[in-house]
């Protein structure tokens, strides 16, 4: 019985050596959990882009993006910020990438002074309006790399571009149109 032991010990040993080095993502949710993303999403910033994005469901996600006015910094730099849900349309999975089309819905705040608090829909509401905020729809594409060895985080680049109606866009920014076309590239990590 002992020398069984030792046969299967062996056997199992041996074929520990020849095992196929396929990998599986195993992140912390079943599915990615939390994007923390920075880009650009136009030249002549001073201050980064950054996204955070929480994924609920394996095809359905929440993401706030912007430069962080009001909150990280105090600037009077314009800005347009969005808050959307991102569903995935399509997807492809090969062990360490993902590639994903994701279309999105929610809205986008502009502004171009210091941030206030809460948003304004709608009309503008005067001549001296510096913020305004509509909807939007975007189309993103977004690809992740499994980083280690257990599957567990990833580093990530995404690709955004959209449109927004935001009534009071010709007070707040001095132009003529209401539909504000929008695009941004980012790249960061999550588990």
């Amino acid at each position: 019985m002992p020398i069984l032991v030792a046969l299967l010990g062996l056997a199992t040993a041996h074929g520990q050596e020849i095992d196929s080095h396929t990998f599986t993502p195993r992140p912390f949710a079943g599915h990615a959990l939390i994007d923390l993303r920075v880009g650009v999403d136009r030249l002549d910033s001073d201050h980064p882009f950054l996204c955070g994005e929480i994924t609920a469901l394996p095809w359905l996600s929440i993401e706030g993006c912007g430069t962080g006015s009001g909150l990280l910094h105090r600037s009077s730099e314009p800005e347009m910020a969005h808050f959307r849900t991102r569903g995935r349309l399509w997807g492809i999975d090969q062990q360490r990438t993902e590639l994903d089309l994701l279309v999105g819905a929610g809205f986008a705040e502009i502004q171009v002074a210091e941030d206030a608090h809460g948003f304004k829909f709608g009309k503008a509401q005067s001549t001296e309006q510096v913020e305004a905020a509509g909807p939007e729809l975007s189309l993103s594409a977004k690809g992740r790399l499994w980083i280690d060895k257990g599957g567990r985080t990833y580093v990530t680049a995404d690709i955004n571009a959209g449109v927004a109606h935001i009534p009071a866009a010709p007070v707040v920014t001095g132009g003529s149109s209401t539909a504000l076309p929008f695009a941004a590239f980012t790249v960061g990590f999550g588990l």
